[in-house]
């Protein structure tokens, strides 16, 4: 499982509020940037939750069923009952299904979203780049770009700066590439790839290669998954669910990834990498 050093809501958020409060005054973070990634960061923690609680009250619906049973007969309620009690009962096998298979629809979806929260926060935030970086505009990427004048023109700033990076993402052939590297082609024009951690190079290429097998393929392992993640040791035709421990893999994952972009924003703007002198590490 992938260990992180920090837990990924509190550990970006701290260093985000560093960026700002910056030790040498002169050198910060722009507060911009930072709010990008406090809203991502605050979108993951209540999907974490959401999940969480999703798991609990699931798993609670179990005794539903019995604990209406007992008190019809006490009451002397039973025939009253039934239509309840025959709810109860399909609610309870079907939480019991999802507990025997470790929820595979909560985790499903909590799966997709996390690739889709991704995607949607590195858009937004080179949009933001864009916005507030005018050198930005002078990368090569940008200035090879060919655009409609009359379109350009016809676009509020936001919807431009928007406009530009899907533009630069198809350039670059982003939506066809896999893991980290869909991400890394797209900020490289703009200065801001790097190194990335093997271990959360091969979460993240494993969640996108199971994120496209969930949408795509609606959970049944096809040929590219089988060859792509030969780990998983799954077979083409075969259904899988992903676990309460991939989707944890997959989050921490995320989160290291989002560490990264923000230590390399940092040094962007002089404030340089923050390492933090004591290191908790966490299970996710």
């Amino acid at each position: 499982m992938l260990r992180t050093p920090v837990r990924l809501t509190a550990g970006v958020r701290l260093l985000t509020v560093m960026e700002i409060t910056s030790v040498s005054q002169q050198k910060a973070v722009p507060k911009w940037a930072a709010d990008i990634f406090h809203e991502y960061l605050d979108k993951n923690e209540r999907l974490t939750h959401v999940l969480r609680l999703s798991i609990g009250g699931i798993s609670m619906v179990r005794g539903r069923h019995n604990a209406l049973k007992v008190l019809a007969e006490v009451e002397g309620t039973l025939d009253k009952s039934a239509d309840a009690l025959a709810e109860a009962q399909k609610d309870m096998e079907l939480a019991q299904r999802e507990v025997d298979h470790d929820f595979p629809l909560l985790h499903e979806q909590a799966t997709i979203a996390l690739w889709s929260a991704l995607e949607a926060m590195v858009r937004s935030f080179l949009a933001s780049w864009l916005a507030h970086v005018p050198e930005a505009w002078h990368t090569d990427a940008v200035k090879k770009l060919k655009v409609s004048i009359g379109e350009y023109e016809s676009m509020e700033q936001t919807e431009r700066c928007l406009w530009i990076v899907d533009l630069v993402d198809q350039q670059v052939s982003g939506p066809l590439r896999s893991g980290v590297t869909r991400f890394e082609t797209l900020l490289q024009p703009f200065g801001l790839s790097g190194p990335v951690q093997d271990e959360c190079q091969r979460a993240l290429y494993e969640l996108c290669q199971v994120r496209n097998a969930l949408v795509h393929r609606s959970g049944v392992a096809d040929k590219k998954l089988v060859e792509a993640c030969p780990w998983l040791k799954l077979v083409p035709g075969q259904p899988f669910n992903v676990s309460h421990k991939m989707w944890g893999s997959y989050n921490s994952a995320l989160g290291e990834y989002t560490l990264e972009i923000i230590q390399r924003v940092r040094i962007h703007f002089g404030v340089g990498r923050y390492e933090p002198e004591n290191k908790t590490v966490i299970d996710t």
